[in-house]
């Protein structure tokens, strides 16, 4: 059976540092830790690689530690299993950071005699106490090895310790909000280039302002790329696996400072799922037959559209022109986009005799792959700059779902790239967006994520789109391959 986004079980937990705004939600089950691959990463030595796990069993939240080395405090009580029914400060490790969890709707306030750094009656238990810790990390065992050996000398130390506690938890709090105001900078950028593309898209720019825009957005590209160093996104300590999805939703239209890592995970578990049959695979060998990427992709920016909507023939049609789908209220869709009769006529194709036939006709230009192909990008393009308001993922599910049905969701979002995207749609209609929409825009993500490098997620193919060197690159987008 597929795998599925299920619709939220319970109120959205918010997860947050102590004094910041909400940092993270979630509906579904998630995890914290150290790796990367969790749903929320604390880059701190005190946290394990995967410490603890927050999910909804039984009608309620439950907060369970995952083996942790230096475990989960609750209360001032280390827990293997809590529940969250209010708002609850939970400390990963005796040292390592605080975090606060509170399922929406709650009011219960934090309880004012939890402090959110060590006290001094902890830290000496911690470290100076004659009885171990039930567990301990690599760095209390060793401070506890030299207090065993030269407790008398420890007593002034104690107070450093505390200090150096304080301080650490100091510098924590400005290190996040520092990176939190650089977030939010570089969103802004982000979107505010997106808006003012719309803006050239619909004007006639004589040589001299199309230079200026240009000029603009090249610089405005090189502040967003610093942004992103200085935020690690592209960092060590991201896996290469997030990197590439991160790159691929940049190209169809998104910042990657504001990508969920709900929806990180989803593409991953899809990448899996094309691993479960071969259809992707004879999409590639067929593309690389008949040299189908590098003509979609030429397609596509001659109408200045990203050419991983690629991709979206790959989901259609598995790249074949011959293709036919079944009858609907609005006819039978035919060829590698899968036109339906009323949009290849508004986009200049000629429908055969055999329109109403659930069979290939060749007199039908749905089936001839330049001038549909060509058709599909001028469609696309004028979703994408109208109330898609350049977001390629909202496209991706107007072109499955039906422009006019999806059109009333994404018009009551507000008229801006920043409100009006597919996190935004997601977050606020998950119910009403059919599962098979939500199943072909993570399908065509997830092929454009293996497609842009196959072999690292495990496919032994070659990537089917040309490199950006070997073809001229679409205004407003310098983003390197």
């Amino acid at each position: 059976m597929a795998t599925k986004f299920s619709p939220p079980l319970a109120p959205a937990v918010v997860v947050r540092l102590p004094g910041e705004d909400g940092v993270a939600k979630f509906a579904q089950t998630f995890r914290i830790g150290r790796d990367p691959e969790n749903d929320l990463v604390l880059a701190h030595d005190g946290v394990s690689a995967q410490h603890v796990e927050v999910a909804f069993e039984g009608g309620r939240w439950w907060l369970r530690d995952l083996g942790s080395t230096n475990g989960t405090i609750v209360g001032g009580k280390r827990i293997e299993r809590a529940p969250v029914t209010g708002t609850v400060l939970v400390r990963l490790g005796f040292d390592g950071p605080a975090i606060v969890l509170t399922p929406e709707g709650a009011s219960a306030p934090i309880d004012s005699t939890l402090s959110l750094e060590p006290s001094a009656s902890q830290i000496v238990k911690r470290y100076f106490s004659r009885r171990a810790p039930a567990a301990m990390g690599r760095h209390t065992a060793a401070v506890r090895q030299v207090v065993r050996q030269r407790r008398t000398k420890y007593v002034v130390a104690l107070l450093v310790l505390a200090v150096l506690s304080l301080a650490a938890g100091a510098y924590g709090y400005v290190q996040h909000r520092r990176i939190e105001r650089t977030r939010a900078a570089a969103a802004e950028l982000f979107y505010s280039m997106k808006a003012l593309e719309l803006e050239v898209a619909q004007l006639q720019l004589s040589a001299a302002d199309q230079q200026a825009y240009r000029t603009q957005r090249e610089t405005s590209d090189k502040q967003y790329r610093e942004y992103l160093e200085d935020l690690g996104i592209y960092g060590s300590g991201t896996s290469p696996k997030v990197q590439v999805i991160y790159q691929v939703v940049h190209r169809f239209g998104e910042s990657e400072v504001n990508v969920p890592r709900e929806f990180v995970n989803q593409v991953l578990r899809y990448v899996d799922r094309w691993k479960r049959n071969t259809r992707l695979e004879e999409a590639f060998l067929r593309s690389e037959q008949f040299g189908y990427g590098p003509r979609i992709a030429a397609l596509m920016l001659a109408e200045d559209m990203p050419p991983e909507f690629f991709y979206l023939a790959l989901q259609e049609s598995s790249l074949k022109v011959e293709a036919v789908g079944p009858p609907t209220r609005f006819g039978v869709a035919k060829g590698m986009w899968q036109l339906i009769p009323g949009t290849a006529r508004q986009y200049g194709l000629q429908t055969g005799p055999l329109v109403g036939q659930r069979r290939a006709d060749p007199r039908d230009e749905r089936h001839d792959f330049e001038k549909s192909t060509s058709a599909a990008a001028k469609y696309l393009r004028d979703i994408y700059r109208t109330d898609a308001q350049a977001s390629g993922l909202l496209v991706v599910a107007a072109y499955n779902w039906g422009q006019t049905r999806l059109l009333r969701l994404i018009r009551s979002l507000p008229a801006s790239p920043r409100e009006r995207n597919f996190w935004q749609l997601y977050t606020r209609y998950r119910e009403d967006i059919p599962a098979e929409t939500r199943d072909y825009v993570f399908n065509v993500v997830s092929a454009a994520a293996i497609g842009e490098n196959p072999r690292l997620f495990g496919f032994a193919l070659d990537p089917p789109l040309p490199a950006a060197g070997d073809l001229a690159a679409a205004p407003g987008d310098s983003t390197a391959r």
